[in-house]
């Protein structure tokens, strides 16, 4: 939702500029909320529902990553008693020594990446500007989606194993991204604490219910932003 000044904003469907207090926050079933005006909000809650509708019993392999019917998982226990969901492919190679311990490995060394990752506070090295997706494992520039599965895992995921997720109906809610939120806000990618409270101060006032200009959809999407803004990683 791009902020085009203080009383209006863009529409997450059709990206027309409209009043504020015009637009309605619509949930998907990922638990993203995307802003839109009267146009928009049938055909996004139409959406919405027939996404709703996916099979959700699905599972990440921890071999090779991919996602599959949990039906098709099956638990593979190691000789150092570490327990993995394998697809059919990856079962059958785990009962080799070496296999096993090639995948016991890829293991550790993705959740030791992803814990190093939580602890500097980002999603980014200093030294490239890049950030891991804890889904492939691959290194990439844009802003990483925070999302939470429907088993209760957090994944930081790339636009193109979001959208793969959503597809297989396995995320339960995803963050608002910083960029986004910036957006909303209508603050720079360096402003300070001070200019990001400022903004929020000016922004909740005239999105609040209470008011004629506000609403609670809009409410909710300014403090949304803000929350996330705080937040350290």
């Amino acid at each position: 939702m791009a902020v085009v000044d203080d009383r209006h904003t863009g529409c997450d469907g059709c990206s027309r500029s409209v009043p504020l207090e015009e637009l309605t926050a619509v949930t998907m079933p990922n638990g993203e909320e995307v802003a839109c005006c009267p146009r928009c909000e049938p055909h996004a809650r139409e959406a919405a529902r027939k996404c709703s509708s996916l099979d959700q019993r699905r599972g990440t392999c921890d071999g090779c990553t991919g996602t599959y019917l949990e039906a098709e998982l099956e638990d593979v226990i190691l000789r150092d008693g570490t327990v993995l969901a394998c697809c059919p492919s990856c079962a059958a190679e785990a009962p080799n020594d070496e296999a096993g311990a090639k995948m016991a490995e890829s293991t550790v060394d993705s959740s030791e990446r992803v814990a190093a990752e939580s602890e500097s506070g980002d999603d980014e090295t200093a030294s490239t500007g890049q950030r891991l997706c804890t889904q492939c494992n691959e290194w990439v520039t844009a802003e990483l989606f925070h999302a939470t599965t429907i088993d209760g895992r957090t994944e930081r995921l790339c636009p193109n194993c979001k959208e793969i997720a959503e597809e297989n109906g396995i995320i339960r809610d995803v963050k608002i991204r910083k960029t986004k939120a910036r957006e909303v806000l209508g603050v720079e990618d360096d402003a300070t604490d001070a200019e990001i409270r400022t903004a929020y101060h000016r922004q909740v006032k005239r999105a609040h219910p209470d008011q004629q200009s506000g609403s609670k959809s809009a409410f909710q999407l300014v403090t949304n932003a803000y929350d996330r803004l705080q937040e350290d990683g």
